[in-house]
């Protein structure tokens, strides 16, 4: 009957089996792998080695053209508050601060999930180019969307990027009243 001591436990780390002499000096001379271990380093590297998704890629891609359409929409009404606010019209300091929150959260978030200037200005000539032949009712559904969504995106943010996204809503609007 073997030893108690020298018997393998169903949870010990896995060992190649030659002899007990053998089996004493493997355990003493080299770090033990584990089951788990072994599975967990070939996941990782099947994780590592593995093209990513297309489906998560298309998902991330339609998302940012959404954004890009939002940001594309909002423009033109950041554009008109930001001319009247220079006028000298302080009532619309509102909408214009919560529409540039909105549009900020936004790119904030697409930002966060991977897109970056050169593709964002891309998709957002894109946009702009296929909102110029939109009709106005289309147009106006989409900046209530998109409005509700920048709201949206704010509200779940954390307090550290709301903050971010707030203080450059204000840079911003600093900067379109100097001009």
């Amino acid at each position: 009957m073997p030893d108690a001591a020298t018997e393998p436990h169903p949870l010990d780390p896995v060992q190649p089996v030659f002899n007990q002499e053998t089996q004493r000096a493997t355990r003493m001379s080299t770090a033990p792998v584990s089951r788990a271990t072994a599975c967990l380093a070939g996941a990782l590297l099947a994780v590592a080695l593995c093209p990513p998704n297309a489906v998560a890629m298309a998902k991330a891609g339609a998302e940012f053209d959404r954004t890009a359409a939002c940001v594309a929409v909002m423009k033109p009404r950041l554009a008109t508050l930001a001319d009247r606010y220079r006028a000298g019209d302080d009532a619309v300091k509102d909408e214009l601060t919560s529409l540039a929150e909105r549009s900020f959260a936004l790119v904030g978030a697409a930002y966060e999930a991977g897109l970056r200037k050169a593709e964002a200005e891309q998709r957002l000539a894109a946009a702009e180019a296929a909102q110029k032949t939109a009709p106005a009712a289309t147009l106006d559904r989409l900046m209530t969307t998109c409005r509700a969504e920048g709201a949206t995106v704010l509200a779940n943010a954390n307090p550290v990027e709301r903050a971010l996204v707030k203080s450059a809503a204000r840079a911003r609007i600093m900067r379109l009243r100097q001009r």
